[in-house]
């Protein structure tokens, strides 16, 4: 190749006469073409192509107008000529009646007058074979008439152009055609059936348009054609069954259409095929058989597709296959085939996200030009084969996410071309030691010498499995490794700076959650400079470590629970340049203040939980905050006024601190935040009412403060809200209406609160996915509404200490959630948290390390109880301390899965249910504090789980059944229940029996003998009464007499007193 070095194109070449052949290509020629180029009227052959690569425009022209004097010219390649100030080329061109060839590509071609040529009377250039015009987005127009007029034309490219409307029908005139190509345009409308009627085609290339509807069946006419590409439109409908007619096919793109049904099992049929793109369809089913009769294929790409089923045994067929990919949305399932082992050219297999289970096959071990092996997501189980170690060209190997056990295999450090070794999130046990010192121990060959260590690894991700033992010292001459991730595992001992002594190129680290201890020496400086440092739950205290000072570059810093304690030093706020951070240093034992201002750094997540730091809060550049949490500190103030630009913050969490002063109004504008907490702290005030419905609110916890007035209607009308914590505070007023809004509420907890008026019915009419409703300790009244039975997800429900009245609902006993004994997780507040979080682990390794969680406080067992992380497996219903009366109702009984139940202190009468027995899950029960009488049920001695009973101050008669544990709780669980005896109470009088027939009269007889008792205190009171005042009233001689006993009495008693008192004075000074 020439380089005339930008020179122009020399004049003297238009003085060449006799010239036929001119080739100036890619010959470094710049500047405007000369037109005394039209000079050459014998030129046949013309090329000025100056595209070479992504570089062109080196040279241009003004006008067109010389080619009129070429009037032998065949050939005309101008691409990549900048044409732009061109107006009327094609006229121009018209001119060339000779013409056979035209190229004008990548030139920057305008549209004006392309249309007024018309095909009777102006077309001259009909003899055209090749028309080439792609990559001229100025042509934005409908496809020209006399297009379709050329009918020589054997090859046309239109790609890449600004075209549009719909492809018309005339496009079969061009019956000559072997190669159309109108890819990467805006055509839409069907793609029209005289498409079929091209019988030369050999190459057609449709792809991104918006082209729609179904591939037409004509297309099957075409027995030329050796590659169909249609991929990047809207077709839908199936592949038709035609197309298998196209038995010279070799390349066929239909990805990322709306192909839906199966892949047909006549694809067999099309056995030149060497590559297949579907990707990114809804192709269903299972991949058929026949597939193994392809056998030239080399690439297969059914990636983001809906397919099922095994991957059959005939796909070890394709032995030629380099390149398979399964991945995305397909749900293929069952073991891969042992055949797979036969696939010995295969280079890329990607399974991700997948369905596939069972052992990976040992036949695994035989693709030996495997470079990348991807398939996590799966559920692989059993261990490794042990062939894994003969994959000698792998490059990538990511088998995460599964469920593989067993230890590492022998032979895995043997994989010396190793880049990228991904086995997160499996079972993995065993130590890692032979795979370390393997790849530690690689050797490069060059000129048929072994060089140094030379592991080309730079991804090792063992985090969350069950690896034990220590971390290998040898991991420190990995010197490629930018990635090393061991967090989450069992792994123990003393990390040194052996372990890192050749890592200069890391960049992310994560050693976090095992039990693992940094020993290294104060002014350690290590060789590398990390973007990403985890070591949460490592020991690295207990000072502040000095070597994080050498980590500029710095923006994720985990080193909570690391036994840091004291202050954190002043150079460590000056110490990242990255203009977002994220830090945590929860979980230790730092103090002191922090600085004022910290606006130098601009935090997306900053955790500083669960320490021992005071003062006010710091002012923050929020300008990017996702993530505050400083929960569990003593901070005190109020909330700085600088979060009022936190545009983008979601998680806001100050609680079990000193904060005092209001809600700042600000935060109603804050439309993304999802998770705000500031209870257990010193506010106070009325809520501000200024909430924007659009917000993104989830959790709210403002419990245990001295908030007062109502209940803010904008505040708990979010309709993404999960949980609200309002409890212990002085709310007052109804219920706001607003919150029947809130349809997604799991949690509500309103209770210790001043709220009053009823419950109202629409709580279970509006809020159906309730798990927690606490409205204990306020001022409703009325009746409990029967519509709270429709909450079928509720599983703790509790309404004491309020002024209820009326009957139990007997619609309580079908409460679902509280029917079923077993029930899932997925309402704890840790999957809420992991929605709001954890999708993004560039923030936290694991949920455990985020301080906030979900508290409530439970009464079981006489006593009040926090629980939090077990809350989804608790159930209880506690209605005491109300007014509630009548029987308790049958139904509640057919709450089996219920295991706390409180009616105490009320007003209920009654039997106890003979079906109690039928709550196996029960654990506490106080029925205590009530008016029920009749025996205690036999049948309450098989509730095994019963480890908390009271029936105490009732009406209970007869003996306590005997058997399981009624007889080994204290006696005060049966106290003042008049009638009842045995164990653990006083033993029946001999040959006391109660008799079924008794029982029925016996609360009758009870109640009358108690009024007549009642009657008969009444009557002895008032005769006692009035027969000694009186006697005092009438006798008057009686009444001196009486009041001047007192005065006596008064007497005695106060020189009693005082003679007391001189005692007391003398012993003391006596002692003195």
């Amino acid at each position: 190749m020439n380089n005339f070095s930008n020179s122009p194109i020399p004049d003297f070449i238009g003085s060449l006469a006799n010239l036929e052949y001119l080739n100036l290509s890619n010959a470094g020629f710049k500047g405007i073409i000369p037109h005394t180029l039209g000079n050459l009227s014998r030129l046949r052959y013309l090329d000025l192509n100056s595209y070479y690569y992504c570089y062109y425009y080196f040279l241009e022209a003004n006008d067109l107008h010389w080619l009129s004097g070429m009037s032998s010219l065949q050939h005309l390649d101008m691409s990549g000529v900048g044409l732009s100030k061109v107006s009327g080329w094609l006229y121009d061109i018209n001119m060339l009646s000779s013409l056979l060839v035209l190229k004008l590509s990548h030139s920057e071609l305008q549209a004006g007058g392309i249309h007024d040529i018309t095909p009777l009377h102006h077309l001259n250039f009909t003899s055209l074979r090749v028309l080439d015009l792609s990559w001229n987005i100025g042509l934005s127009i409908t496809l020209p008439l006399w297009l379709f007029h050329l009918t020589s034309l054997v090859n046309l490219d239109l790609s890449d152009c600004a075209f549009y409307g719909r492809l018309p029908v005339t496009i079969s005139n061009l019956s000559s055609l072997g190669v159309l190509s109108l890819a990467h345009s805006s055509f839409h409308g069907v793609i029209p059936e005289s498409l079929g009627n091209l019988g030369s085609l050999e190459r057609l290339d449709l792809s991104e348009n918006e082209l729609n509807g179904s591939i037409p069946e004509s297309l099957g006419n075409l027995g030329s054609l050796e590659r169909l590409v249609l991929s990047e439109n809207e077709l839908n409908g199936s592949i038709p069954e035609s197309l298998s007619n196209l038995t010279n096919l070799m390349y066929f793109d239909l990805s990322y259409n709306n192909i839906g049904e199966e892949l047909p099992k006549s694809i067999g049929r099309l056995q030149k095929l060497q590559k297949i793109y579907l990707s990114g369809n809804k192709v269903q089913g299972w991949m058929p058989a026949s597939i193994g009769v392809l056998r030239n294929l080399q690439y297969l790409d059914l990636s983001r597709n809906m397919l099922t089923g095994t991957i059959p045994e005939s796909f070890g067929n394709l032995t030629l296959l380099q390149h398979f990919d399964g991945s995305g949305g397909n749900r293929l399932s069952g073991k891969l085939p042992e055949t797979i082992g036969n696939l010995v050219n295969l280079q890329f297999l990607d399974l991700s996200l997948n369905a596939i289970s069972g052992k990976l096959p040992e036949s695994l071990g035989n693709l030996s030009q495997l470079q990348q092996l991807r398939m996590p997501g799966n559920g692989i189980t059993c261990g490794l084969p042990k062939s894994a170690g003969k994959l000698s060209s792998l490059l990538e190997l990511d088998l995460s996410e599964n469920n593989i056990n067993g230890t590492l295999p022998e032979g895995m450090g043997n994989l010396c071309k190793l880049q990228t070794l991904d086995f997160t999130s499996n079972f993995i046990s065993g130590g890692i030691d032979d795979l370390v010192d393997g790849l530690s121990n690689c050797k490069e060959k060059k000129d048929d010498y072994a060089s140094e260590s030379s592991s080309v690894i730079e991804i090792l991700h063992l985090g969350n499995n069950k690896l034990n033992g220590t971390v290998p010292k040898n991991i420190g001459k990995l010197s490629n490794m930018s990635l090393l991730s061991l967090s989450s595992n069992s792994l123990m001992g003393v990390l040194t700076e052996s372990h890192f002594a050749n890592l200069a190129n890391l960049v992310d680290l994560d050693f976090s959650y095992n039990s693992l201890q940094l020993n290294v020496n104060d002014n350690w400086r290590p060789p590398f400079n990390c973007k990403k440092i985890r070591m949460c739950s490592c020991r690295v205290g207990p000072i502040f470590p000095t070597w994080v000072k050498t980590q500029t570059r710095l923006f994720i810093l985990c080193l909570s629970d690391a036994g840091i304690s004291g202050n954190i030093p002043g150079w460590f706020w000056d110490l990242s340049s990255n203009p977002q951070y994220s830090l945590n240093l929860s979980n230790n034992n730092l103090e002191g203040r922090l600085p004022t201002s910290m606006q130098n750094y601009s935090f997306y997540l900053l955790d500083l939980s669960s320490n021992r730091f005071e003062g006010p809060l710091p002012v923050l550049d929020i300008s990017v905050l996702f993530v505050i949490d400083l929960t569990n500190n003593s901070f005190s103030g109020s909330i700085p006024s600088c979060f009022a630009n936190a545009m983008y913050i979601q998680v806001f969490s100050l609680s079990n601190n000193h904060i005092n002063d209001t809600i700042p109004s600000f935060f109603c504008n804050i439309t993304s935040l999802e998770l705000f907490d500031v209870s257990n702290n010193d506010m106070s005030g009325e809520l501000p009412n200024c909430w924007s419905s659009t917000s993104a609110l989830e959790i709210i916890d403002l419990s245990n403060n001295n908030f007062i007035g109502k209940i803010p209607d904008g505040l708990v009308s979010f309709t993404n809200l999960r949980s609200l914590h309002l409890r212990n505070n002085c709310f007052s007023g109804d219920l706001p209406l607003s919150l029947k809004m809130a349809n997604k509420l799991v949690t509500l907890d309103i209770g210790e609160n001043k709220l009053s008026g009823s419950i109202p019915p629409w709580i279970g009419e509006n809020l159906s996915s309730l798990i927690v409703l606490r409205l204990r300790s306020n001022l409703f009244q009325g009746i409990i509404p029967e519509q709270l039975s429709k909450l079928s997800s509720l599983q703790i429900l509790d309404l004491a200490y309020n002024n209820l009245s009326g009957c139990i609902p007997p619609s309580f006993g079908y409460f679902k959630a509280m029917v079923v004994t077993n029930h899932n997780e997925s309402w704890s507040l840790f999957s809420i948290i992991t929605e709001i979080l954890f999708s993004n682990d560039e923030w936290y390794s694991s949920p455990d390390s985020f301080g906030h969680s979900e508290i409530l406080l439970i009464s079981t067992k006489g006593l009040q109880m926090e629980y939090s992380k077990v809350l989804s497996q608790v159930t209880s219903i506690d209605l005491s301390n109300n007014k509630l009366s009548c029987e308790l109702p049958e139904e509640l009984t057919k709450l089996h899965g219920l295991h706390f139940l409180n009616l105490s202190y009320n007003l209920f009468n009654g039997k106890i249910p003979e079906s109690i027995s039928d709550m196996k899950q029960l654990e506490s029960l106080d029925l205590s504090e009530n008016k029920l009488f009749g025996i205690i049920p036999s049948s309450m001695s098989t509730l095994n789980f019963l480890s908390y009973l009271n029936l105490s101050h009732n009406n209970l008669s007869g003996e306590i059944p005997s058997g399981g544990q009624l007889q080994t709780f204290d006696p005060s669980a049966y106290n003042w229940n008049h009638n009842l005896c045995g164990s653990p109470l006083q033993n029946c009088a001999n040959g006391t029996h109660y008799s079924q027939a008794a029982n029925k009269v016996e609360g009758k007889g009870d109640w009358s003998e108690m009024l007549w008792l009642y009657i008969g205190f009444a009557i002895g009171f008032i005769i006692g009464f009035w027969v000694i005042i009186g006697t005092i009233i009438i006798k008057k001689t009686i009444r001196i007499a009486y009041f001047r006993s007192i005065d006596k009495v008064y007497d005695w008693l106060h020189v009693k007193m005082f003679m007391y008192s001189r005692r007391l004075k003398s012993t003391f000074s006596w002692r003195n």
